[in-house]
């Protein structure tokens, strides 16, 4: 029983470790209490324990799944409810397995284990990131935020190499104060703890070194003055007919003053065009005529269609439109929400329907690549692909001088998941080293430069506008964005060499 709470007491401080808490601090110890746990343990003791503590972690941070099912999917609370924590107990299977074959790890003690723990936790937040469709949701990395200098070692390996180093500090300090209980293998802690030491002195100079050096260099970019219109449109009355006019309205005052104040382009959040362009004459004119008026391009969210083969084609999609009112460009949205969006292996769940209430099934975009206008190119990611890193990186390395995340995160109401989806925008902008402007419709919209700071951001459920000067992106990629997610990949193998070191080790002694 005791391992078990003490799995529980990580899966709270984990929890706490995220926004809106903000206690980014507690993760470097958020997991001394699971080791503890697991310490001694079999691989199947450890794999439930993980999985309690991993329970209550998600819990703690997915819950807001049952508040979008429940309000706007007219989905019964019970079902939300069983959704929810079938989605938490698959999560959970993740720290599960880490705890399982970590176990294993730290039987030898030593440097090695401060390096193949912290691996091994990459490794599963990677595979969480990308199996069944990928869901990447507060991965530990996201917790350190706050701290700027810590964030920065993503511009070489992603938010991977921050989770690595927290849970590196996490292995230390369960080592020391095992070593200080039991007397054990003192050599081996000093070790590991001037390693760590090294390591986690190393991640912060750099931090400083390039929030600087960055922070120069951006002095040198050609800027364009944005504004972001927040019109925090209540998701009940969105697809409202009879409020059509009420959210042009709103749109259009709010576009009308970031122009006043000298905007070149100015955002709309996902789908905050409650109509089809190029449908309506008398709705088009609407949008047309605005432009005309102000001079300004926009950039904005609604939904669109196309015939292929005999049906409509539904796309979740962003515009960009010149200041005479013409589409000159258009992404639609590739990484779609499962269930929210469209409903994954329709062959197999033919009986299952979208959770939330929406236009229809939309379709998955067929390009990925940034839109262009007047020479230059913006980035554009919608909602829910914000929180895979590899969307980003390659708008980037595909020309992108800024990037747009326009989304609707009306649908989680007042959880705390506008503001863990607004700090991943941090890292989104310290890996690519480029400028993250945020257009959300009730919030949390805001701008992020390429060290990661918070230049400006909005409250929630409020309307709100945003207008600010940001940079275009110039110069060298950086070494994220070159070459992907190869620290994440080392962390796979790492393991498996460290594993195959002692097996091999363990045989001649026992040749021996």
């Amino acid at each position: 029983m005791k391992g078990y709470i003490l799995a529980i007491i990580s899966g709270i401080l984990l929890v706490v470790s995220f926004a809106p808490f903000g206690m980014g601090i507690v993760a470097w110890i958020a997991l001394v209490p699971l080791f503890f746990a697991i310490d001694g343990e079999t691989p199947r003791g450890a794999f439930l324990k993980g999985w309690t503590s991993g329970g209550v972690f998600f819990l703690g941070t997915v819950y807001w799944v049952v508040h979008s099912m429940y309000l706007y999917g007219g989905v019964p609370l019970y079902v939300g409810c069983v959704v929810m924590l079938l989605l938490v107990a698959y999560l959970a299977v993740y720290p599960a397995l880490f705890s399982a074959v970590t176990v294993y790890g730290m039987e030898g003690g030593g440097v090695a284990t401060l390096f193949f723990v912290p691996s091994l936790w990459v490794a599963s937040e990677y595979m969480r990131g990308y199996l069944f469709t990928g869901f990447p949701w507060v991965a530990l990395g996201y917790s350190q935020v706050v701290y700027p200098a810590v964030v920065q070692i993503g511009d070489i390996t992603g938010v991977w190499g921050v989770s690595f180093v927290v849970v590196m500090v996490n292995v230390c300090i369960f080592s020391l104060l095992k070593g200080a209980v039991r007397r054990w293998q003192v050599h081996s802690i000093y070790w590991m703890g001037g390693t760590t030491l090294v390591v986690l002195t190393s991640v912060v100079i750099y931090g400083y070194m390039r929030i600087d050096g960055i922070a120069r260099e951006i002095e040198g970019w050609d800027t364009i003055t944005i504004g972001i219109a927040q019109g925090n449109i209540d998701q009940s009355i969105k697809w409202d007919s009879n409020y059509r006019d009420y959210t042009l309205d709103t749109y259009r005052d709010l576009t009308l003053r970031a122009v006043q104040r000298g905007s070149d382009l100015v955002v709309w959040p996902e789908t905050a065009i409650p109509f089809y362009l190029g449908t309506d004459s008398e709705l088009d004119s609407f949008i047309e005529d605005m432009l005309r008026e102000s001079g300004v391009i926009l950039l904005a969210g609604a939904p669109s269609y196309s015939l292929q083969g005999g049906r409509n084609r539904y796309y979740n999609s962003v515009f960009l439109l010149s200041p005479e009112g013409r589409a000159v460009d258009r992404y639609d949205k590739v990484h779609l929400v499962p269930f929210g969006e469209y409903v994954p292996f329709r062959e197999v769940l033919s009986f299952v329907d979208k959770l939330v209430t929406g236009i229809g099934d939309f379709s998955p975009g067929l390009a990925f690549k940034p839109l262009e206008y007047g020479g230059h190119r913006y980035g554009v990611i919608i909602c829910f692909e914000s929180i895979f890193p590899e969307l980003s990186r390659g708008l980037v390395e595909g020309g992108a001088e800024v990037i747009f995340n326009l989304t609707n995160d009306a649908w989680f109401g007042r959880t705390s998941a506008p503001y863990q989806h607004f700090d991943m925008a941090v890292l989104r902008a310290v890996e690519t080293r480029t400028f993250v402007v945020r257009a959300a419709n009730t919030g949390i919209s805001g701008i992020v430069d390429p060290t990661g700071r918070v230049i400006e951001r909005s409250g929630l459920f409020r309307k709100e506008l945003i207008v600010h000067r940001v940079g275009l992106r110039q110069g060298r990629e950086s070494l994220y964005t070159r070459y992907g997610d190869l620290f994440a990949m080392g962390c796979f193998v790492f393991p498996v060499v460290v594993s195959g070191a002692r097996s091999l080790g363990l045989k001649r002694r026992l040749r021996r």
